[in-house]
Order: C-alpha cells, then sequence, then structure tokens
C-alpha cells in the first residue's frame, strides 16, 4: 500500500477555486482569512479544504516507521501506554493498560505510518460551513465564529464527517484524482480514535515515551498556559476561540480544556489488566471550559449516553465538541498485497530460524490433520493455539527489547565518546600546565577518574555491541531503522548518530570480533597515563 496523504494534498489546498462544483450550487466562495483555520499562524500543516472557501489544518502524527516491504511491515504497530495510575480515585475509567497504534497513512520515502488530525477543534464557522454550505454559506466570518462548535451530539459530529466526506467526493474532482493517483482513494475524513487521541494529546512520536507516560504533557508553566478552564481569570464559564494558548508538544491546541471532544468509539471501563467487556455510551476527552483545571489531564475521559429520556432525543452538552482525523482502509484494495499480510501475520507467530512452513506449529497443524483420534485432535488443536499466541507475545517482545538495546547503546556510544574526549582535554592542560609550571598534579587524579568512568561506559558498550551482533542481521536492521526514525522524529540528531555509530561497532565486531574494532569511532584509544 503505497499512500503520501500528506504531501500529495499539498498543493491541492490553495484555494477551493481548484475544485469542480456540482451545477447549480450556490457559494460564497470568498476564501477564509487564515485566522479563521489557523489562528496560531503554524507553517507546519496540512490544510484541507471544506465548503464556503473554508480549511480545516491537520498536523500528521507518526505512529511507527517500519519498511512497508520487511516481513512485519504491512503489520507493524506501537505498543503503548494510555491512562494513569488512577488507583481508587477513577481507576475504573482511567487506569495505565496498554494498547497498540499504527497509521493506515505510509509515507513513501521515510517508511512512516501515520495519521492525521485536526490542530484545532472544529470552530462553529467551520461546522456552519460544513453543515449548512456550499447551498447557505455563513454570511461572513468574525470572532465569534471562531470558538469552537459545541452542544453537538455523537451522532452531530459523525454527521460533520459524513457531509464532509460527501463534499470531498462529490465535489473535489481535482482532489478525488490525486488521491487516485496515490493509491488513497478511500481516504476519509473521521472522529479519531481514543487511542488515537490520547496519544496525539501526549505529544506522541515528538516526545520519549517516559514523557508521554506522564499524566500532563507539559513541564514547563503551568494549566494556564495550555488549557481554558473553569476560573474567572480563565474561561469564565464558556468556550474560547481556539489556537489562543500554547500548543502540545506535536502542536494540537486546546486538547486540555476548550471543548470536551468527542471520539469514535464507544466507552469501556478499565481494569487493572485490561479494558472491560461491555460496551457503553461514548466518551468525550480532555475536560472542558467548565471544569476545574485539577480535573483535567491527557487521561481524562468521561462517559455519555447517546440518547437521554430528559433531553427527549439525543444527548448534548454545551461543553462538548470534537476535532476531525484523516485516514485511510486498513486493508489494500489490490488484491495483490494481500499475501503480504498473511506472511506478516505468519512472522508474527515464527518460533524459529527457517521457512514457515518447517515452524513448529506448522508441523503441530500437520500431526493433527493425521490424528484418527477427535478428542486428541482438539487438544492438539488447542494447544496449538495457546503456544501461537505465546509465540506472538514473545515476538514481540523481543522486538521491543532490541529496540531499547538499541537506544541505551547509542546513550553508551555517546557517553564513551564524550569521556575520550574529556580525558584527552585533560591531557593537554596537564602537559601545557607541566611546560609552565603551573600545577600540573592538579589534573592527574582527574584524569584517573574520567578514564576509570571510560573504562566503564567502554566495558558496557563492548557488551551491548556483543549481544546484539548475535542478533539476525534483518532484525537488527529493521529495529535500528525504527529507532532512528522515532529519534528523528524527535529531532535527537545526535542521538540518531551515535544510533548509527552503534550499527557500525556491530557490523565491524562481526567481521573481526576484535574488542578494540567495538571502538572504531574513536581517534585513539584513552589511556591512563598522562605521559
Amino acid at each position: 500500500m503505497t499512500i503520501s496523504l500528506f504531501r500529495a494534498l499539498g498543493p491541492l489546498v490553495v484555494g477551493v477555486s481548484l475544485f469542480c462544483l456540482s451545477p447549480g450550487a450556490v457559494l460564497a466562495e470568498q476564501a477564509w482569512d487564515a485566522d479563521y483555520y489557523n489562528p496560531a499562524g503554524d507553517p507546519d500543516v496540512l490544510l484541507l479544504p471544506i465548503p464556503c472557501g473554508g480549511k480545516i489544518a491537520l498536523k500528521k502524527v507518526v505512529t511507527i516507521t517500519e519498511d512497508p516491504r520487511s516481513p512485519m511491515g504491512p503489520l507493524s504497530d506501537q505498543r503503548i501506554q494510555i491512562g494513569r495510575e488512577a488507583g481508587r480515585t477513577r481507576g475504573y475509567i482511567e487506569e495505565n493498560h496498554h494498547e497498540y497504534i499504527s497509521g493506515t497513512l505510509v509515507d513513501d520515502e521515510t517508511h512512516e505510518r501515520y495519521y492525521l488530525i485536526g490542530a484545532y477543534e472544529v470552530t462553529q464557522g467551520q461546522y456552519d460551513a460544513v453543515m449548512k454550505g456550499p447551498e447557505a454559506c455563513p454570511a461572513r466570518m468574525s470572532r465569534k465564529m471562531n470558538v469552537p462548535v459545541t452542544d453537538v451530539s455523537w451522532y452531530d459530529a459523525i454527521d460533520f464527517t459524513r457531509k464532509l466526506n460527501a463534499w470531498i467526493y462529490g465535489n473535489a474532482s481535482s482532489m478525488m484524482a490525486t488521491l487516485s493517483q496515490i493509491g488513497a482513494a478511500n481516504g476519509f475524513v473521521r472522529l479519531p480514535s481514543e487511542v488515537e487521541w490520547e496519544f496525539a494529546a501526549r505529544g506522541g512520536s515528538a516526545v520519549p515515551p517516559a514523557q508521554r507516560n506522564e499524566p500532563m504533557f507539559f513541564s514547563d508553566g503551568t494549566i494556564d498556559d495550555y488549557a481554558w478552564y473553569n476560573g474567572a481569570m480563565s474561561s469564565a464559564g464558556k468556550a474560547k476561540p481556539v489556537g489562543k494558548k500554547k500548543p502540545n508538544p506535536l502542536g494540537l491546541y486546546d486538547v486540555y480544556g476548550n471543548a470536551a471532544e468527542i471520539v469514535q468509539d464507544s466507552f469501556r471501563m478499565t481494569r487493572s489488566d485490561r479494558l472491560h467487556g461491555a460496551i457503553g455510551g461514548f466518551v468525550a476527552r480532555g475536560g472542558s471550559f467548565l471544569d476545574s483545571p485539577d480535573l483535567i489531564n491527557s487521561a481524562r475521559r468521561d462517559e455519555y449516553p447517546f440518547f437521554d429520556a430528559q433531553l427527549g432525543g439525543e444527548f448534548k452538552r454545551r461543553t462538548m465538541g470534537f476535532r476531525i482525523a484523516v485516514s485511510t482502509s486498513s486493508l489494500p484494495r489490490d488484491v495483490s498485497e494481500v499475501p503480504r499480510l498473511e506472511t506478516a501475520f505468519e512472522e508474527t507467530q515464527r518460533q524459529v530460524e527457517g521457512p514457515l512452513d518447517e515452524q513448529p506449529l506448522q508441523q503441530m497443524a500437520a500431526v493433527a490433520n493425521q490424528v484418527q483420534n477427535t478428542e486428541l485432535q482438539t487438544r492438539i488443536r488447542d494447544l496449538q493455539g495457546q503456544l501461537q499466541d505465546e509465540f506472538a507475545r514473545r515476538n514481540e517482545l523481543e522486538a521491543r527489547t532490541m529496540r531499547v538495546t538499541l537506544s541505551n547503546g547509542g546513550l553508551q556510544a555517546m557517553e564513551v565518546f564524550l569521556s575520550a574526549r574529556a580525558i584527552k582535554k585533560f591531557k593537554a592542560a596537564y602537559q601545557q600546565a607541566r611546560q609552565t609550571n603551573t600545577h600540573p598534579e592538579f589534573y592527574a587524579p582527574r584524569i584517573e577518574a574520567e578514564f576509570n568512568h571510560f573504562s566503564l561506559i567502554a566495558n558496557a558498550y563492548y557488551e551491548t555491541v556483543e549481544s546484539l551482533a548475535d542478533a539476525g542481521q534483518q532484525e537488527l536492521q529493521t529495529q535500528a531503522g525504527v529507532v532512528r526514525q522515532a529519534l528523528s522524529q524527535r529531532h535527537d540528531t545526535d542521538m540518531v548518530r551515535f544510533v548509527e555509530v552503534l550499527e557500525n561497532s556491530v557490523a565491524k565486531f562481526r567481521q573481526s570480533r576484535n574488542r578494540r574494532s567495538v571502538l572504531h569511532f574513536l581517534d585513539e584509544i584513552p589511556t591512563a597515563s598522562i605521559d
């Protein structure tokens, strides 16, 4: 599946005049000022056209990077933690648990899997443009139209995405032609899932996992810098124009406070180990302008009924709005891609090196087919299913462990490099002090201490290289690519370089099994000698 929606739509978002509209449509096609769709002026957004000359700003949310042509590529995803340590307080709603996330959009050049999400909450002006236009576009935009649309039901939010998709597919022939050319003819607007919303709200791949697991996405400033909440000095009980507070690390505005955001999937309670099996109403995330600041965090989620007897129909509340997501279908339309999915599925259950048809589970299946005793055959198949699940978990754990080892090894390489450089500087300073007779004895203990540190780190680095050298070369390359791309997403360019150093160390060690080859990136191996 070859999809690059983020880049391909760029030329199409200059204005709606690019689109062929259906005959008879009455339009107020005056292009909106950017303040009404990108009020923060973020240059790194995708602008999706909507009726009436408007646009919606979107952000790219990278989930994982893996070559789609690799054996596991079509089924690659990322294990993430969502929720918080709730304990007795709302633990049944927000307790920590693991989920998996990926994206149906794929960048051919970078191999990034991603989805798109609104940089801002859908505003009243955007809502009216889609729900009323193009036949009855808003007469003009104003500041009061730039607050998030609220007092909408889950069905209203779904209807917004339905009507926007209908407009895109029915009127935007230029867009559809481009989507077809890039293999994303079934791309569509929808509400984000809960997992997509929380992953993006916490900062996504733009922050390290440890930071992403914190209850709040920010460490600098206070909630006042990022959210409109219930307070005389904040929202004062009213929704505020979008994009006036600071963004989260991914560049999303108002994920905390302002409008509570409706998501796609239904509510499920949380247990200490997993989601509960009962399916309930719909979910709104992030808190609202009527919530106190102590109730607002990345894990905040609330359940609401789809219909309410007191309201006499669909449930809606003046605090609830939404933001949109853009993705495409998971399964490829090209039937020639299906065998790659089947191979990827089999790879998730690989037990040993060798051809897939020679794996123990496949041999167990062959034995089960030859057994005449029905009860024994059933027991073999039950055991096969248990082992299949266990092998899949083991393979996933091994891949995750290798990525952690690569990240730690990159840090070790950096520490070795910095320590060697410190020893070199201390030695130069010692030689200078000895020539000028300005207390050269000052440097001897420092050189010895730094050399001891260097030896400790170098030994740890050597052990990391040795352990990675025993891994399969293809798997190492795949997981190193995932790690490097994740670091690039966080703009950790130095760490990308040292992970590459680690890869080279592993390659050289495989050739020579020589300890000194591990430190090939140093000009010289430091010694404790000060001569």
